[in-house]
């Protein structure tokens, strides 16, 4: 299949521009047979001519006078595309993409960006909120670098980062807390306020579910919203807890603290990039007077 280049049609313009091949050629840094021989190529790959030799004169025939505006056109959007990939390179290549489960506290994913920026204060920074197994499918995607989850695929370095207790909250006006030896059965029977998997390949299960009357909301903000409001229970993290003065832990006889180990993941090929590594490091250092627990 033949094609037509973008510097082809450039030199069809500069012929009409200029008014002939001589001075195209002068106009583009380009010989006379050089741009002769590449609108002859044009002419042949189309099949019709495109210009009358008039005197000195190029001049265009009513079929290459229809083409004129299309190709023009064509020849600025490739001149701007070429423009704006140049210019935004440097933009590009100064963004660290990562995603972090809500679980992970936010004072302290938000006090290590701090942190970060007072260091690289150019370098952009997208977090992607995610839960359960959708911090997995980014890292596979390639999508974000860095990574922190309950479960992390292969070819990506882990380590254990931290591990998050979360613990049976509702209300502070629910009368579940009038129930002062409430038991892990009594909650079956309870509403339950739980966070969907934001996996698009694989749902997970948290294993917690025990209710069988739920309301599914999408990250720990909103679970924590959810409750302050009287819908129901939910197993929230003692971080969260402790911003929402509306809920209150509840008082059961057993089960009282659920934990989850969390791991932060790395792409393979940036565990040398010195920017990846401080901010990795800082994820790892709690931010001071916020505990993980």
């Amino acid at each position: 299949m033949h094609r037509i280049s973008i510097e082809q049609w450039r030199m069809f313009i500069a012929v009409v521009d200029c008014g002939g091949f001589a001075q195209a050629g002068d106009a583009l840094y380009k010989t006379q047979s050089t741009v002769s021989h590449s609108v002859r190529k044009l002419e042949q790959t189309i099949g019709k001519g495109l210009f009358e030799v008039q005197g000195r004169r190029a001049v265009l025939t009513p079929f290459g006078e229809s083409l004129l505006p299309a190709a023009r056109a064509l020849v600025s959007q490739a001149d701007s595309l070429e423009h704006e990939a140049i210019s935004h390179r440097q933009s590009v290549n100064a963004t660290l993409s990562i995603a972090i489960d809500s679980l992970y506290p936010r004072p302290t994913l938000y006090g290590a960006l701090a942190r970060f920026k007072d260091c690289y204060p150019d370098i952009n920074v997208q977090v992607h909120e995610t839960v359960l197994s959708r911090t997995a499918e980014l890292l596979e995607d390639g999508t974000v670098v860095l990574g922190i989850a309950s479960a992390m695929p292969k070819n990506v370095i882990t380590q254990l980062i931290t591990t998050v207790d979360l613990i049976a909250v509702a209300a502070a006006t629910s009368p579940l807390h009038s129930n002062r030896r409430l038991t892990l059965p009594d909650l079956e029977q309870e509403c339950q306020v739980v966070i969907r998997d934001a996996g698009l390949r694989a749902n997970m299960n948290s294993g917690w579910l025990g209710s069988h009357r739920r309301v599914t909301v999408s990250n720990v903000a909103e679970l924590s919203q959810a409750l302050a409001q009287g819908i129901g229970f939910g197993w929230l993290p003692v971080w969260a807890q402790q911003a929402q003065p509306l809920v209150e832990p509840l008082p059961l006889s057993q089960g009282l603290i659920r934990t989850v180990a969390l791991q932060l993941g790395i792409q393979e090929h940036m565990a040398d990039d010195e920017r990846l590594m401080l901010l990795q490091k800082l994820l790892l250092e709690p931010t001071d007077g916020h505990s993980m627990r």
